[in-house]
C-alpha cells in the first residue's frame, strides 16, 4: 500500500500526517495501519512522520450522511500541546474517504497548527 501511494505524483512536503485513531480503538486493534504505511513512506521520502494531533473519541461514522460526519466528527481532532514541530507542507494520508470529513477536520486542525499546504492521499474511496 505505502508503494502505491509512494508511486504518485506528490507534492513537495516535509512531513507526513497518518489519520489519527482514538485510543481506544488502537487498543482494540493494536495498531494504526495509517501510522504503519506513514512509516514507510516517510522513510523513502526522508522526511518525518508528524502526529501534533489525538484523535478524542471514535465514533463510528457507518450509515451517516455527509452533514451528519461533518458535524460527529468537527470536535474529534485536539492538538498536542508538548508537540513543538511544525511544518508548512504536509501530507495527510487515510485509508479510506467516504465523505471526506476526517480529512477536513484534520485539515482544520493542521491549519489551526499553521500548516500553510496541507494535501491528502487515501487507499480507496468510495462513491
Amino acid at each position: 500500500m505505502a508503494q502505491s501511494l509512494l508511486n504518485l505524483s506528490l507534492p513537495k512536503i516535509q512531513a507526513i500526517v497518518p489519520m489519527p485513531i482514538s485510543t481506544a480503538r488502537l487498543k482494540e486493534r493494536g495498531y494504526n495501519q495509517m501510522l504503519i504505511i506513514a512509516k514507510i513512506m516517510a522513510r523513502q521520502l526522508n522526511i518525518p512522520v508528524w502526529q501534533p494531533v489525538i484523535r478524542e473519541a471514535q465514533h463510528s461514522q457507518k450509515g451517516l450522511s455527509r452533514i451528519e460526519r461533518l458535524e460527529n466528527i468537527e470536535y474529534q481532532f485536539k492538538m498536542i500541546k508538548t508537540e513543538k514541530r511544525k511544518y508548512k507542507k504536509v501530507l495527510i494520508i487515510d485509508d479510506v474517504v467516504t465523505t471526506g470529513s476526517s480529512i477536513h477536520a484534520l485539515t482544520r486542525a493542521l491549519e489551526n497548527l499553521g500548516c500553510q499546504q496541507i494535501y491528502s492521499v487515501c487507499i480507496a474511496a468510495a462513491q
